[in-house]
């Protein structure tokens, strides 16, 4: 249906394009029945093109299926009306004659294919030999109502007339479909044939299948507006059932059946394809065969492929249009005569005149149907007879050599009006002058030889053509048993006369009273009795829909709303791959997306790893589980998204269900314990010891692990509970196109309407998903609210600032999806809005923390010394630039020299990595700092000493100066030896009080 939607609107780009001349250089296409005309002089000739399904559907959408009798027939029958009726109208036999031709597009059962045929035709994007837009003057087809609603909607843009004689859904004599007529009679009208049928046999009760589509459709709306439309004696449906033609379809049609059997009619409102479908559905089940009496529409009619070999078909009762009563009843019999006496085209008898030259498909289909090959030379022409393959009975020829009719005697008033006499001149053909109303006007008001219309006011067939007959198959045969006059009030319009009786069951409704037809419950007091017998309820068995859905009626209310759906539904070998080879594109970028953020996780911890191991700060677990943690769920959460890539099953709800909410709560939660460790890190201590010292408030390990577990186990517990509530499967239903999608099933749906209709829901799955993590919404608040707080500690490289910044920047983007996801409910394509949402919303957030944590992790790890000191740590604090090193770097020798100012200049320089040197670490750091000491008995003079700290490296910022001093700006220690130092653009502006004393060095 998205291809549909497509071509549709890209048709409208095209219009401009539409009935023109096609350059004489286009592509020519072969892939047609051509019947070419006589001349190609632009005013003596024109083409009228066709769409039927020649073949069946394929097995995909490139291929077509096996080749299809009634296709084949009906395309016959229109070539021979053009070189019939042509000729009867009088334009070959004239002075100046006007010769007619056709062409026939095989649609192979796909709408999509027959949009895109009748669009590259009108646009010259396909061409047929000497074929142009301009001198086609209408339409045949489609085949299928489903293919002449979507066809019709593109004719009516491009001002084409359509005339179909196959198509019957009571949907296409809307107004919308201005340009579009039929000579077959709408479903409106069997639909009212068949419920007077059920009252005139005194018929109550009745089941229904119907075939998923517009045809289905369309004729069980048609038949239940009959059926409340009659005042007498009502006829009522006991259990219905849409299907479709695979092993899902069987299913319903077996679970429909073995309910109670007591409703003995079964009508099938589908297509003769689909009425085969259900006998041969009913043929496998013992239980079923020979219970019930099909009834079918006239698609089915006397088509014996439908009943052969099957003895469920046995009383089964048909209705066929009664073209005896027509007056082209001749013509139809001239035609078959006709087309038994063709031949195949073996590419030997050229020359002769009863070879079919014009339809390439009639040679397939007698290779088909006889088994040879002409290539092989196993045909054997003389002794093979169409007929024998062929019967008389297709119920829609009568109507396509109507439509042909039609056309060809409007078209020949119209040029007789527009031009003057039989000829097609541009005044009647080009596009700028009405072309497309005059044409359609003349084509709907025309007549046949009897001076009756072809068409009724609305475009629908005339109702002079609503005679039908009524036939019971009997031993595999078929035998008319009713006709039916829509002009009689007697009997229903049903008169037996002398036919075989029809064979009838009794059939009831499987309750007493039917509270399927909403019969209602009476009452009756019972006496009083000495004795008392306990009465024991038992709930119904819940082995049918039936009585499931008695028990549901009886035991909740219309309203009642259920989360979840489980059906054991069988899969077609596409449905179990991956979505992006159902037409989910999206897919292929959160596959990409998922693989590089795998990539970088583990990238980032080789990388943490190889520069930590072997290190002090390596073996201080203690200090690094958090990160490892959070690097964990950041993997988990890149290898759920893993999980959408596949069409749903079982296992990828359950997968994305649990999966989604605990990676998201893994990663918070660790954002969440660190902020905790950064806010009870700070000490009021001004000096810190050589050691670790720790902040007595600093929440320790232990403390640290069992807040992550109480955190992340709410989720758990949230996603553990949903999974036993609701456990997960997938489940196919019908989309808001109407196309089958495979969803899972933790949406919310009600009893008024059906559990397999996203436009039903009452939420949908993406909306539950969504309020399954309420729980992570609040943690990503409450980390964004803590991390603003602590946003001025600076201890651990200020990692609260990137705290922040992950949480913060994921509030909008959670908006962000959270509104796609929800707002898009009702869009066509509703199911990939909503996954896709949740996973890349996974996905951005994810990788946003990803950055915002590691990157500044990597880059202070390449900035660090060998003696694990990152000095751009103070480099914006209030005493920052205190520290100045002397060159050669301190990171290229074991023992390196910095300077500390104190007083006028700076004082005695300060070695770093002296071996009986400790470290000093920041509370709540993962690294560590070298303490600065003076080197005993140092020639510079002065004995060691250990600098004295500030507050400042302990996490809190001073309140005593407020604004840095530029007395470091640029100044070595003229007595060191190494020359004159300049301070970096980005070291200046230190802060440092200047010291008096040696014993009051300041602050690092």
């Amino acid at each position: 249906m998205a291809f549909t939607k497509f071509i549709l609107a890209f048709a409208l780009i095209g219009l401009s394009q539409a009935q023109i001349e096609c350059p004489a250089d286009g592509c020519i296409s072969t892939d047609v029945a051509l019947l070419k005309t006589g001349n190609t002089q632009a005013t003596n000739h024109y083409y009228i093109g066709a769409m039927f399904n020649v073949h069946e559907e394929g097995d995909d959408a490139y291929t077509c299926g096996e080749i299809s009798q009634r296709g084949l027939v009906n395309s016959e029958a229109f070539f021979w009306a053009i070189k019939t009726y042509s000729e009867r109208a009088g334009l070959t036999n004239n002075v100046d004659p006007v010769s007619v031709g056709g062409f026939v597009m095989d649609s192979c059962g796909r709408v999509e294919k027959s949009i895109e045929d009748v669009y590259s035709f009108l646009t010259c994007r396909t061409q047929y030999t000497n074929v142009s837009p301009r001198n086609t003057v209408a339409v045949v087809g489609a085949s299928t109502s489903a293919q002449s609603m979507a066809t019709a909607k593109l004719l009516n843009d491009m001002e084409v007339t359509q005339v179909s004689s196959t198509s019957t859904s009571p949907a296409l004599s809307n107004d919308m479909y201005e340009y579009f007529l039929r000579t077959v009679p709408s479903d409106a009208l069997q639909a009212v044939i068949m419920a007077k049928l059920m009252q005139y046999k005194s018929i109550r009760f009745v089941q229904v299948l119907y075939e998923d589509n517009a045809y289905g459709e369309g004729l069980l709306l048609a038949f239940k507006k009959a059926i409340e439309d009659e005042e007498d004696e009502d006829v009522c449906i006991t259990a219905q059932s849409q299907f479709t033609m695979n092993a899902r379809g069987a299913e319903y049609i077996k679970t429909m059946l073995s309910g109670p059997k007591d409703t003995k009619f079964v009508l099938i409102l589908g297509t003769n394809t689909a009425a085969r479908f259900v006998l041969e559905t009913v043929e496998t089940e013992t239980e079923l065969k020979n219970q019930f009496i099909f009834v079918g529409t006239s698609s089915w009619g006397t088509d014996l492929d439908v009943i052969r070999g099957l003895d469920s078909a046995e009383n089964a009762i048909t209705f066929s249009f009664d073209t005896n009563s027509y007056m082209n009843n001749g013509d139809v019999t001239a035609f078959y005569n006709n087309m038994f006496l063709m031949e195949p085209d073996n590419g030997k008898n050229l020359d002769d005149p009863t070879v079919n030259m014009y339809n390439p498909w009639f040679t397939q289909y007698w290779q088909t149907a006889f088994g040879c090959s002409f290539e092989a030379g196993t045909c054997d022409l003389p002794n093979q007879r169409l007929e024998d393959k062929i019967g008389r009975d297709d119920p829609y020829v009568p109507f396509t050599l109507m439509a042909v009719d039609a056309i060809i005697r409007g078209v020949k008033s119209a040029a007789q009006a527009k031009c003057g006499d039989i000829h097609v001149c541009s005044n009647l053909l080009n596009p700028d002058r009405s072309r497309g109303t005059d044409l359609f006007n003349y084509i709907k008001n025309s007549t046949n030889s009897n001076g009756q219309r072809f068409f009724s006011v609305n475009g629908d067939a005339s109702s002079v053509y609503g005679n039908f007959m009524v036939h019971q198959v009997k031993s595999g045969a078929y035998y008319d048993v009713l006709e039916y006059r829509d002009s009689v009030s007697e009997n229903y319009g049903f008169n037996a006369g002398n036919r075989p009786a029809m064979v009838t069951f009794s059939s009831s409704c499987p309750n007493n009273p039917c509270l399927q037809c909403g019969d209602k419950q009476t009452t009756t007091e019972v006496p009083e009795t000495t004795t008392t017998v306990p009465v024991v309820r038992t709930l119904p068995p819940l082995s049918t829909e039936e009585l499931l859905s008695q028990m549901i009626n009886k035991y909740f209310e219309d309203d009642q709303e259920f989360t979840g759906v489980w059906r054991d539904q069988e899969r077609m070998s596409k449905d179990s791959s991956t979505r992006f080879e159902n037409g989910y594109d999206w897919i292929i970028a959160l596959g990409v997306c998922a693989g590089l953020g795998l990539v970088c996780v583990l990238v980032f911890e080789i990388y943490i790893l190889y520069k930590l191991m072997g290190t002090k700060i390596g073996k201080q677990w203690r200090t690094m589980w958090l990160g490892q943690l959070l690097l964990f769920g950041l993997f988990c959460s890149y290898l759920t998204l893993f999980a959408y890539l596949f069409t749903p099953t079982k296992a990828t709800c359950g997968i994305t269900r649990f999966g989604v909410g605990v990676s998201y709560a893994m990663c918070f939660a660790i954002l969440l314990v660190k902020l905790m460790v950064l806010l009870t890190s700070k000490t009021s201590a001004d000096t810190l010891l050589p050691g670790d010292v720790d902040s007595p408030n600093y929440l320790r390990g232990i403390y640290q692990f069992l807040m992550f577990l109480f955190v992340v186990g709410v989720q758990v517990v949230i996603a553990v509970q949903w999974l036993i509530q609701v456990p997960p499967d997938a489940v196919q239903v019908k989309s808001n196109t109407g196309d089958l999608v495979w969803i899972c099933n933790h949406y919310t749906w009600s009893l008024n309407n059906s559990w397999d209709d996203m436009t039903t829901f009452v939420r949908t799955d993406f909306e539950n998903h969504l309020i399954s993590l309420s729980y992570i919404m609040f943690l990503i608040l409450l980390t964004t609210i803590i991390a603003m707080k602590a946003h001025g500690i600076i201890t651990n490289h200020r990692e609260s600032v990137f705290i922040g910044i992950a949480a913060g920047f994921s509030v909008p983007v959670w908006v962000a999806w959270g509104l796609v996801g929800g707002l898009n409910k009702d869009h066509k394509y509703a199911e990939e809005f909503g996954d896709a949402s949740i996973a890349f919303g996974l996905f951005i957030t994810a990788t946003l923390v990803l950055f915002s944590m590691f990157l500044p992790k990597v880059r202070q790890l390449v900035n660090m010394g060998v003696e694990g000191i990152y000095l751009e740590d103070d480099r914006d604090t209030y005493y920052g630039g205190s520290v100045v090193m002397a060159p050669p770097s301190y990171k290229s020798r074991p023992s390196s020299v910095v300077y500390v100012n104190g007083g006028n200049g700076y004082n005695d320089p300060v070695i770093i990595g002296d071996q009986h040197s400790v470290h000093l670490r920041h509370p709540g750091s993962n690294y560590s700092a070298p303490v600065y000491v003076k080197r005993p008995g140092s020639t510079l003079g002065h004995s060691g000493k250990v600098l004295q700290v500030t507050g400042d490296l302990t996490g809190k910022h001073p309140t005593r100066e407020s604004k840095k001093s530029m007395s470091e700006a640029g100044y070595a220690y003229a007595g060191s030896g190494y020359g004159t130092y300049r301070k970096s653009q980005s070291e200046m502006g230190g802060t440092l009080k200047r010291s008096t004393s040696t014993s009051n060095i300041g602050a690092l």
